[in-house]
């Protein structure tokens, strides 16, 4: 039912004339029956009072659809308002609006990703030292001789021992956190990136480097770029423990399935 049909149907529900509501409205009779027509529509000002005429709410005047309590509650407020105020909640309101458009767009055109996870026979195991390997200025040893296991997705070849990286002076051909696996051949090809051992029992530093062979000895080299890391010469007490075979990526285990 269209807002005319309503007037009229609450006019003659309370037996008045289109004259008798329009004098109490103050308006003429002529602008009322122009509404009942639905050829324009009462101001809010005046629906106010026409609510006031018929004792019926707003929201049944303006639909047939009953508003919940918390609408009913936001128009009487709105109501209440001055005309400056009433500019500031429309205005408010559009911007409120048009932001609920712009996150609906971007939550159905955001990309959905699937987290991928992994079978454990489908992995490669490797048996990993309990300590790592300085691709950065060295790190100690802890001489635990403990091992603990890690599974990734790439193939890996034969080897001795395998550890894990801690620093970025070797990247990015051995990322930070990677693990190395080496063979424990000590030096054999020139410009090769070995697994090195420095300092006496105990004390020892354990680096993961590019080694080249001088005259004097060897010269150890970072493959990241940054001038920080620079090249040094081995000591008389280090020992080149072997050849890395591999580097690989450690699956998390929270994304291996049995």
């Amino acid at each position: 039912m269209n807002i005319g049909k309503k007037l009229k149907a609450l006019r003659e529900e309370k037996h008045l004339t289109q004259q008798e509501v329009a004098k109490s409205l103050g308006i003429t009779q002529g602008t009322y029956a122009i509404w009942e027509q639905k050829e324009t529509n009462p101001t809010l000002e005046i629906l106010k009072k026409i609510t006031e005429i018929y004792d019926v709410s707003l929201q049944n005047l303006l639909g047939e659809k009953q508003e919940t309590q918390d609408i009913i509650d936001l128009i009487d407020n709105y109501e209440q308002l001055h005309q400056d105020q009433k500019e500031v909640i429309v205005d408010l309101a559009k911007v409120m609006v048009e932001k609920n458009k712009w996150l609906l767009e971007v939550r159905e055109t955001a990309p959905v990703y699937e987290i991928k996870t992994y079978r454990k026979k489908d992995l490669y195991k490797v048996e990993v030292q309990d300590e790592e390997l300085s691709a950065g200025f060295g790190t100690g040893v802890k001489d635990t001789y403990e091992t603990y296991i890690i599974y990734t997705d790439t193939p890996v070849r034969r080897y001795d021992s395998a550890a894990r990286i801690k620093g970025e002076s070797m990247e990015p051909d051995i990322p930070n956190g990677s693990i190395v696996t080496f063979v424990n051949n000590g030096f054999d090809i020139d410009g090769a990136i070995y697994v090195i051992s420095e300092g006496g029992y105990g004390e020892e530093t354990l680096y993961c480097k590019q080694v080249f062979r001088v005259k004097d000895g060897f010269r150890c080299h970072s493959l990241n770029p940054d001038p920080q890391y620079k090249d040094f010469y081995l000591e008389e007490d280090a020992r080149i423990l072997g050849a890395v075979v591999d580097c690989v990526e450690e699956i998390d285990p929270d994304l291996i399935e049995d």
